[in-house]
């Protein structure tokens, strides 16, 4: 494994890259979906192994509250710390922002991971989700 590079990708990151990343980790979103995820995200920070998109996290804020969203790591290169590393960067990145109030929803097996960067788990909040 080569050294992981950290950064924010623009707006201009295409969507071909992004549903590349996608088809390769989780499956299921199109060309469309891909480029929504980059024009509506206020950041995204991508983790990279050469030239290869390995993970990311993105938010979405209003300038007071953000939320976390789609931590994904490639499956070859998890419990190596990279989604630890690439949420410090966004979180950094949001409070740099002024950011009030980050918000995550998580898989319980994700818990430790956002503990080890000072996010509180409160066992009274639900997070409930409409899908269509």
């Amino acid at each position: 494994m080569e050294k992981i590079i950290y950064k924010k990708l623009s707006k201009k990151f295409s969507a071909q890259k992004l549903k590349k990343f996608f088809d390769e980790v989780l499956p299921g979103k199109t060309l469309d979906q891909c480029q929504s995820i980059i024009n509506n995200s206020s950041i995204i920070i991508g983790a990279y192994d050469k030239n290869n998109l390995i993970g990311l996290n993105r938010s979405l804020d209003d300038g007071v509250y953000a939320f976390l969203t789609d931590l994904i790591v490639n499956p070859n290169y998890r419990n190596k710390g990279i989604g630890t590393k690439i949420t410090k960067i966004l979180c950094q990145e949001l409070k740099k922002r002024k950011i009030k109030v980050i918000h995550c929803s998580t898989s319980k097996k994700l818990i430790p991971l956002f503990k080890k960067i000072n996010f509180k788990y409160n066992s009274e909040d639900i997070t409930m989700y409409l899908k269509n």
